[in-house]
C-alpha cells in the first residue's frame, strides 16, 4: 500500500525562506544606512560586547518566555486547533499578538527609545482590558485565575517602575523587585497559554459540567 507523501517545499519557500531573505536584506541595508557595519549586525551582541555569560541572562530568558507564549497561542489559533466558539480562537490571536508585541518591546527597548513610557502604559491597559472584558467567557472556562496572577505580577512590575523615584531603596534594589515581578509574571503568562491551548483543543473540555 503506497503512502502519499505531501511536499512542504512550496509553503516553506513562500512563508519561511522568502520572508527570512527579506528581513535579512532589510536589516543589512538599514544598518548600513545608519553607519553600522555588517559585522556588528551579524555578530551576537554578547560576543561584540565581550560580555560574560551571566550578563543579561534573566532578560534573555524573559525574551524566550514571551516568544514561547506568542508561538503557542498564535500557532494554535491559526491552525484551528482551538475548538468551540470563534471567540476562543480570537482570544488566542489577541493574546498571542500581545505576547509578540511585548517580546519585541523587551528585545529592542521600543518604549524606552522611541515611543515613551506613557505609550507603554496605555498599551498595557488597553490590551489587559480587552482580554479581561472582551474574552471573559473563555477566561472563566480556561484557567482565568492563572491569567489574573500573571496580570497582577506584570502590573506590579510596571507600578514599581513608574514609582521607583518614590522608593527609599537603592536603584539596584528597586530593579531586583521590578524585574522579579516581571519575570514571574512572564512565566505565569506562558503557563496560562499552555493550559489554555491544551484545554481549548479538547472538545470534551467545551461541554458544560
Amino acid at each position: 500500500m503506497s503512502v502519499l507523501v505531501r511536499s512542504t517545499l512550496r509553503s516553506t519557500l513562500l512563508w519561511a525562506v522568502v520572508p527570512a531573505i527579506v528581513v535579512y536584506a532589510v536589516a543589512l541595508v538599514w544598518s548600513a544606512s545608519e553607519g553600522i557595519s555588517a559585522k556588528l549586525v551579524l555578530k551576537d551582541l554578547a560576543q561584540s560586547c565581550k560580555a560574560p555569560l551571566g550578563e543579561g541572562f534573566l532578560s534573555s530568558v524573559g525574551y524566550l518566555l514571551w516568544m514561547a507564549a506568542a508561538a503557542i497561542a498564535l500557532f494554535a489559533a491559526s491552525t484551528r486547533q482551538i475548538q468551540g466558539s470563534v471567540l476562543n480562537r480570537q482570544f488566542a490571536f489577541c493574546g498571542g499578538g500581545f505576547s509578540l508585541w511585548l517580546c519585541l518591546d523587551d528585545m529592542f527597548l521600543v518604549h524606552d527609545r522611541y515611543l515613551g513610557e506613557a505609550f507603554l502604559y496605555i498599551t498595557y491597559a488597553f490590551f489587559t482590558g480587552l482580554l479581561l472584558f472582551r474574552f471573559r467567557g473563555p477566561l472563566r472556562r480556561f484557567g482565568g485565575d492563572t491569567f489574573l496572577i500573571s496580570v497582577v505580577l506584570l502590573g506590579l512590575s510596571v507600578l514599581t517602575d513608574a514609582l521607583q523615584g518614590l522608593w527609599p531603596n537603592s536603584y539596584e534594589t528597586v530593579q531586583v523587585f521590578e524585574e522579579g515581578f516581571k519575570f514571574l509574571g512572564i512565566a505565569s503568562w506562558l503557563s496560562f497559554w499552555c493550559h489554555y491551548v491544551s484545554a481549548a483543543s479538547k472538545p470534551s473540555s467545551l461541554e458544560p459540567h
